[in-house]
């Protein structure tokens, strides 16, 4: 984390447009489903450039802010994969939940006070088995993902491969990346609770906040994977 940091301090102003890119990306994806999906495919080949534009930062070289889309001139089909994977294991996941909270689970979402007493107390119990199908799905396939665009556009490692390191590393140092996970959700939070606290809504904050800490975050990964898999990463 504290590498992490030290990466954003070089280049403040690069990693803001980066974010600001990003975040535009995604939010004009919004307007249609099938754009969400394509951007949901490809994100891992954005995150490719920011990861090249990490490496780039740690050697102290220049970075334009075309070095988002470097992930597009490497193995785009390998980082696609990656993002098609992730997609698709969520979409599943999703379904599943849906399918074990049935009606009740659908309504609590689009309208949380119409539930009964009766019908709220058989959800409570629905919902700790989707808890667990979402450990049981959710926990792996995030462990798969994590570092596999970084191996892909840092090391030319493909798809299939980089999803496996990915589980493998942070199966291997799973206590530090428990750690690392709780130090960054502390910081979330209290980035959530200072935007709250100035009469943000919740969702606004919850967003402004993640947007903020991106480029933490992407470095944190960087630094991270450079430290798990070695000098291969620093090119």
């Amino acid at each position: 984390m504290r590498d992490g940091w030290r990466l954003v301090q070089r280049k403040p102003i690069t990693w803001i447009a980066f974010s600001a890119l990003t975040w535009l990306i995604i939010g004009v994806s919004s307007l249609h489903p099938l754009l969400m999906a394509a951007v949901a495919v490809l994100l891992p080949v954005i995150l490719a450039g920011w990861a090249l534009a990490c490496r780039e930062a740690e050697a102290g070289r220049p970075i334009p802010v075309t070095m988002l889309f470097e992930g597009f001139r490497g193995r785009v089909g390998d980082l696609a994969s990656i993002g098609g994977l992730n997609l698709m294991g969520n979409m599943m996941l999703m379904l599943v939940v849906l399918a074990i909270g049935g009606e009740a689970f659908t309504e609590a979402i689009t309208r949380p006070g119409s539930l009964s007493p009766e019908a709220a107390s058989a959800l409570q119990s629905r919902m700790s088995l989707a808890l667990m199908v979402i450990l049981a799905i959710g926990i792996p396939l995030a462990m798969a993902v994590w570092f596999a665009p970084l191996a892909v556009a840092l090391d030319g490692v493909r798809g299939p491969g980089a999803l496996a390191a990915s589980f493998r590393a942070i199966l291997r140092n799973s206590l530090p990346f428990l750690v690392y996970s709780a130090v960054l959700g502390v910081i979330g939070t209290v980035a959530f609770m200072g935007l709250s606290a100035t009469g943000v809504a919740p969702a606004l904050a919850m967003e402004i906040a993640f947007w903020v800490l991106m480029p933490l975050l992407v470095a944190s990964v960087y630094t991270s994977y450079r430290d798990i898999f070695g000098a291969a990463a620093q090119g």
